[in-house]
């Protein structure tokens, strides 16, 4: 019986869309594509999730990497966590499982500046049971350590927890130390996922 329900954030609770994000600056397609590859497909990305970088030193290394474009670099690093907004309908669901007696908690990649910030902006922060960010740790998904140390700080039965997220590789992590998963694609898919594995919703 499921009795723990642990959701990703990023594209479950929070948009995360950095392609969608970038076109607002109305750069040409070609800038638009090498930021994306310069920032957020960097190799020093995930160091911010581990938490082993700062926001500000990540910055330097960008503009190190891309010098043509150090002014589109720090006006988009200035203002990126605009993008992170709150999903209503996937709160809601998270909302509705907690009243009805199920315990709630969070594990994400997230760097620590901006989970600050969607911490501070969203209330439903102040009524989960928990939760493992991985700039705390310095470990990211999938590696097994962080879901390991969810099961451990809240002393959870991996069989009766079921953990959501957006990409398939998180999922697989989570699946190898016992946790059931499901792939997030929308709140009505969720759902009945859920009824599937028992959950009421």
């Amino acid at each position: 019986m499921i009795k723990n329900i642990v959701f990703d954030i990023g594209n479950v609770l929070v948009e995360y869309r950095p392609e969608a994000f970038i076109k607002k600056f109305n750069y040409t397609h070609e800038i638009n594509e090498r930021i994306m590859k310069v920032i957020f497909g960097s190799r020093h990305w995930p160091e911010l999730d581990r938490g082993t970088l700062k926001q500000e030193e990540a910055t330097k290394l960008f503009c190190m990497d891309e010098p043509e474009l150090e002014k589109e670099i720090n006006e988009l690093m200035d203002k990126w966590m605009d993008m992170l907004l709150p999903m209503e309908d996937s709160i809601k669901l998270l909302l509705d499982l907690k009243q009805k007696g199920y315990k709630v908690f969070v594990l994400s990649n997230y760097h620590e500046k901006a989970f600050k910030r969607i911490q501070e902006e969203n209330e439903f922060f102040n009524i989960i049971d928990g939760g493992v960010i991985s700039y705390e740790i310095k470990y990211i998904k999938p590696q097994r350590e962080i879901y390991e140390t969810l099961i451990n700080k809240y002393q959870l039965n991996p069989e009766e927890t079921v953990f959501i997220d957006d990409v398939k590789e998180n999922l697989h992590g989570a699946e190898k130390v016992g946790i059931n998963t499901i792939l997030f694609k929308d709140v009505l898919d969720t759902k009945d996922k859920l009824k599937g594995l028992s959950v009421i919703v």
